[in-house]
């Protein structure tokens, strides 16, 4: 069976694994910060979907050829290693954020550890196995988080929301929407419209920012950078026509989920650059491989400062990639 996927089915996938990462950055940001960073992130995105399209570069070229193309057999290779050890990298910091949907609890290491094993089985499938994961949990997750959202709506004061904290806050979400430029790796499973990554990326992108007018809106900006989840917080004082409800279970387990998801997009993602990187390696070994890399860096993770994580996404997600579509791109001309 051939290992494909509709870019309905990889887009579906993005949103499904932003939506946790996102609304534990944002959730603590004030909006114009979450705006900032989300028209940044689109620079780099615009340019590598755009790229990738099936008319825009020669067919059947894989991102192994691209790299090799583009900077040489030896350096092409080199640069799909450093990425696959970076995207282990990002799987082990993305692991190691999913404790906070459990704020009460001492949820180190075994949630991690539990995620990146259910996610190192989806991944372990193949790309389409993990895109067609990711596009089923998209129907329960992006209803069950807009429906906290709207909800929340009511406990909003107009005054939380004017503009407040510094143009580096825009660093946190320009980091997160920085994660499916990995999509390089899985070129098949993108757009045949260019119009139509971009749909799904204002929708990502606006939930970054719903969520930051949200959370910051009821619970006031210092309580909201206090917390270590928002919008846990923010989902615990929620009433439902005049009535208390108590959300925060629903709220951990589907933030839970969309970390399985993402944490099944970045392995699916260092599994294809690690095969860059070495052709022969097994598939199936590869997965798993980086799987328990990615849970001996957890507690590496800590170590690594904010600045790291905003350069490591820019230089190798971003700039790596929309390097190497311009130098083919030059040489196709």
């Amino acid at each position: 069976m051939m290992d494909s996927y509709s870019p309905r089915q990889l887009c579906a996938l993005l949103a499904a694994s932003l939506a946790a990462p996102l609304v534990t950055v944002c959730s603590a940001v004030s909006w114009p910060w979450v705006l900032l960073g989300a028209a940044a992130a689109a620079i780099p995105l615009f340019y590598i979907y755009r790229s990738m399209g099936p008319t825009a570069l020669p067919q059947g070229l894989g991102p192994a050829e691209l790299l090799t193309t583009a900077w040489g057999n030896m350096l092409g290779k080199w640069l799909a290693l450093v990425s696959w050890l970076w995207l282990v990298l990002v799987s082990a910091l993305a692991a190691s954020m999913a404790v906070t949907a459990f704020p009460r609890d001492n949820a180190f290491p075994l949630i991690p550890m539990v995620l990146l094993i259910l996610a190192a089985v989806t991944s372990s499938q193949g790309a389409a196995a993990t895109c067609r994961f990711g596009a089923t949990l998209f129907l329960a997750v992006a209803p069950m988080i807009s429906l906290v959202l709207a909800f929340g709506t009511t406990d909003v004061e107009l005054r939380s929301l004017r503009p407040d904290g510094t143009v580096a806050e825009s660093f946190g979400p320009l980091t997160v929407l920085l994660i499916p430029a990995a999509a390089f790796y899985l070129r098949d499973g993108l757009t045949r419209r260019k119009t139509t990554w971009f749909r799904w990326y204002l929708l990502i992108a606006g939930a970054g920012v719903a969520v930051s007018l949200v959370c910051v809106g009821a619970l006031g900006l210092p309580l909201a950078q206090a917390s270590s989840n928002a919008f846990w917080l923010m989902s615990r004082s929620i009433s439902v026509l005049g009535v208390m409800e108590r959300f925060e279970v629903v709220i951990s387990a589907l933030l839970s989920i969309s970390f399985c998801c993402l944490l099944s997009f970045l392995l699916a993602a260092a599994r294809q650059a690690l095969t860059c990187a070495a052709p022969n390696a097994p598939a199936h070994k590869t997965v798993w491989g980086s799987a328990a890399l990615a849970t001996a860096f957890l507690w590496l993770v800590p170590s690594v400062p904010n600045w790291g994580w905003i350069v490591g996404n820019l230089v190798i997600l971003a700039i790596v990639p929309a390097s190497t579509l311009l130098f083919i791109e030059l040489k196709k001309s």
